[in-house]
């Protein structure tokens, strides 16, 4: 009876001991598995954070960043409070959103410069640009800084144009004011131009009705500019002389105000060149000129333009375009290609296929270098410029930006003048 009673009781214990040891096991398992899936969650957390960069070890971005993915880590983490997501994980996590939210705060920068699509805003100044500048400075991705640093440049080259002509405006102006006579040909179509360049709606608003009034004044009196009442008053003076009077010439003579340059009528006879019209380079006064030809001389009827710098090689080269690009022009680049140096507006896939061109996308600011196209959407600098070339060489005469092989630099007030004087089909001679 008593080993009944033994035996009895060791079966219980036994049977106890068989449920400990599975609710032991089925613990086991479930913290083994919460592990392991753990361990799986944060490896995929990893993998999905490194992925979002270029150069991990640079700190280097990619261009585009995958927002859904980092949205859901980040709830993972708010969710989990610390618990499946490690400090590690969390604090890489944590960068990347910093390096992400420094990106956009300098997209929105330079985004806050522009008033819509074709201004920029009144508080703009240089320093601010300048600033911006260096900041720009600090993002690593090479195609993101390029595109941020092009629509920083489309607003410095939009300020240093603006303030070249308010000056311009406000000198003719004033000289307009003092005597309407003093407006002339030159004087009307400068206005124009500089007021076209004008790129801040409270300076345009300013100078409108001022450009109003000269444009009115001109249309009703060009037959009486100071160059013709001086004709007409010494015409007058001659005609009224007394016989037994010396004749004296007339002050006003065309040829005689212009800038004749023996050097530069020599060059161009030896290189054969015998246009009425020379856009002339002289590198060793890097100087450049519109050359009128008068007589059998070559004259710079509006003077020099101090070239600020140049990296174009001698020899001649034609004027094929006065620029004023679109986001979407481009211009054939890839030398082995017919069409090379042609000019395409609103390009696409499509005209540019057309054209024997494949696979065109690119970010190179450097046309020189770029290919199989270049874009203007790539460096704004060039947008207003000069486009000159000859059967393997594409070149621009531009203001502001950086330096390029085939470039040649000047101000903006000069550039804006240069492009009212000439037209396409010119030669542009380097000497």
């Amino acid at each position: 009876m008593k080993d009944k009673k033994d035996l009895k009781s060791r079966t219980k214990s036994e049977h106890y001991l068989m449920v400990g040891a599975g609710i032991v096991g089925v613990v086991t398992a479930i913290i083994f598995f919460i592990m392991l899936s753990r361990g799986v969650v944060n490896a995929v957390v990893t993998s999905k954070i490194s992925s979002q960069y270029q150069d991990k070890e640079l700190e280097v971005l990619k261009t585009d960043l995958n927002y859904r993915t980092l949205s859901f880590i980040g709830k993972v983490i708010d969710v989990s409070d610390g618990i499946v997501i490690t400090k590690s994980n969390i604090q890489k996590y944590q960068e990347l959103e910093n390096y992400i939210q420094a990106r956009k705060d300098r997209t929105k920068d330079v985004n806050d410069l522009y008033d819509g699509k074709s201004d920029y805003r009144d508080d703009v100044t240089s320093d601010k640009i300048n600033g911006l500048d260096k900041t720009l400075l600090k993002e690593k991705n090479q195609d993101v800084y390029q595109k941020q640093r092009n629509k920083l440049d489309t607003i410095q080259i939009w300020y240093e144009q603006t303030q070249d002509a308010d000056k311009y405006l406000h000198k003719t102006w004033e000289a307009f004011n003092n005597d309407n006579g003093s407006l002339s040909f030159k004087k009307i179509s400068m206005v124009n131009t500089y007021y076209k360049l004008v790129k801040n709606k409270t300076v345009k608003k300013r100078w409108g009705e001022a450009v109003t009034k000269m444009d009115d004044y001109f249309a009703n009196h060009q037959g009486d500019s100071s160059r013709v009442a001086a004709v007409k008053q010494e015409l007058e003076a001659l005609k009224n002389a007394p016989l037994t009077e010396k004749y004296t010439p007339a002050s006003v003579d065309i040829v005689s105000s212009l800038n004749s340059t023996s050097g530069a009528s020599d060059s161009l006879s030896q290189a054969g060149i015998t246009g009425k019209n020379v856009l002339y380079y002289n590198s060793s006064k890097n100087t450049l000129a519109l050359m009128t030809r008068v007589s059998g001389k070559y004259v710079a009827e509006d003077g020099y333009a101090n070239v600020l710098s140049s990296q174009v090689s001698s020899g001649k080269y034609t004027v094929k375009k006065l620029v004023n690009a679109s986001s979407s022009d481009a211009i054939i680049t890839d030398s082995s290609n017919s069409n090379f140096g042609q000019y395409v507006s609103n390009a696409t896939d499509s005209s540019l296929s057309d054209l024997n061109v494949s696979n065109p996308e690119n970010t190179t600011a450097d046309f020189s270098s770029a290919t199989p196209v270049f874009w203007f959407k790539n460096n704004s600098a060039l947008n207003s410029s000069i486009y000159f070339g000859n059967s393997s060489t594409i070149g621009f005469i531009y203001a502001g930006g950086t330096g390029y092989n085939n470039g040649m630099q000047i101000s903006s007030s000069d550039l804006s003048n240069l492009m009212s004087q000439i037209s396409s089909g010119i030669t542009f001679y380097v000497n």
